[in-house]
């Protein structure tokens, strides 16, 4: 019974070490190595809210960000902060908020105040090229 006990207290020693060194080991919280934010105007003017999406070229996960309603946004991937480095391209959606919706019913869409090009990332016309580490792009739309 005295060996079992003294067993259990070494495992027990054991994995209390393991916890402290993976504590220690400087995991972040995303594998993501890349973070991407920045604001979106149209005409020159901070827009939103709405949102924005990266789609990488080739293979990879596309992210996704809110704007709020300064224009500002910031990238996640999945349920991750931040992207992948590689090159991307970029669909930005922004609607006016329909009005009078009911709790509990699925709003229908709202207009859209930017041009429709802008919401196909195949036909918007912005690549972006993201790096390692933090990327300030700035989404500058035009209304013709």
């Amino acid at each position: 019974m005295q060996k079992s006990f003294s067993n259990l207290k070494l495992h027990l020693r054991c994995l209390a070490a393991g916890f402290l060194l993976l504590g220690l080991c400087g995991c972040s919280d995303s594998s993501q190595e890349s973070r991407v934010s920045g604001r979106v105007t149209l005409d020159g003017t901070a827009i939103g809210p709405g949102t924005v999406v990266f789609a990488p070229i080739g293979a990879g996960k596309p992210s996704t960000g809110s704007i709020d309603d300064s224009g500002n946004y910031s990238m996640n991937t999945s349920r991750e902060v931040g992207l992948a480095a590689g090159k991307y391209k970029v669909a930005v959606s922004i609607r006016e908020m329909p009005q009078n919706v009911k709790r509990g019913d699925r709003p229908p869409l709202g207009r859209l105040r930017i041009p429709e090009k802008y919401e196909n990332d195949a036909a918007s016309g912005l690549q972006y090229d993201v790096q390692a580490g933090s990327n300030t792009i700035n989404i500058e739309l035009q209304s013709k």
